[in-house]
C-alpha cells in the first residue's frame, strides 16, 4: 500500500501563491488601463479596489497556477484549458458584482460570442495568451524572487503587500459602495 504523503505549507508556498496572485491583480489593472486609454483616449481606475490591483485577474491567475501548472509542458492544453477557467472566473465574477452592487464593471455586449455581457472571445482569448505568459515566464521569475530575497524576506513582503490590500478592501466596502 502507498502511504500518501501530505505536502506541508511553507512561508515560502504562501509567499509564491500570494505573489503570483499580486503579479496578477496588477497584470489586470495594467492591462485594462491601456485597454481603455486606447479604446476611449482617457484613464480611469476601473477597479474596485482604490489601489493599483484588480483582484479578479488575481484570482484568474491563482487558479491558472494551482490547475494548469502540472501541465506546463503542453502550451496548447494550457491554453485551451485557461480559456475555460478565465472564462468561468469572468462570468461568476460579473455576475456576482451585478447581484450584489447591481453595476456592471464590464460590459460585451454585442461582441463575438459574449455570453450576457459578462465574457466575450476577445477577452477570454486576451487571458489565455495571458495564462501562458503566467505559467511560462511569470512563474520562474517569482520562482527566482523568492529564492534570491529568502523565505523570509519574500513572506514578510507578501504579509506587507497583503495588509495594504485588505485595508484597501475595507476603506472601499466603508466608504466608496
Amino acid at each position: 500500500m502507498k502511504k500518501v504523503v501530505k505536502k506541508k505549507w511553507s512561508s515560502k508556498t504562501f509567499s509564491k501563491l500570494f505573489l503570483i496572485f499580486f503579479v496578477g491583480c496588477i497584470a489586470g489593472w495594467i492591462y485594462e488601463e491601456i485597454f481603455y486609454y486606447v479604446a476611449e483616449g482617457i484613464i480611469v481606475n476601473r477597479g474596485f479596489l482604490y489601489g493599483p490591483y484588480l483582484p479578479v485577474y488575481g484570482l484568474g491567475a491563482l487558479l491558472i497556477y494551482l490547475l494548469l501548472n502540472r501541465f506546463k509542458k503542453q502550451p496548447l492544453l494550457v491554453f485551451l484549458l485557461s480559456f475555460v477557467i478565465t472564462g468561468v472566473v469572468e462570468y461568476l465574477t460579473g455576475l456576482w458584482m451585478w447581484e450584489v452592487y447591481h453595476k456592471r464593471w464590464w460590459d460585451y455586449t454585442g461582441l463575438f460570442l459574449n455570453i450576457d455581457g459578462h465574457v466575450c472571445f476577445r477577452s477570454l482569448f486576451t487571458f489565455a495568451i495571458a495564462a501562458l505568459a503566467l505559467i511560462y515566464v511569470f512563474v520562474p521569475l517569482i520562482d527566482k524572487l523568492i529564492n534570491k530575497m529568502g523565505k523570509k524576506a519574500s513572506f514578510a513582503l507578501s504579509l506587507t503587500i497583503g495588509i495594504i490590500m485588505i485595508i484597501d478592501l475595507i476603506l472601499t466596502l466603508l466608504f466608496r459602495y
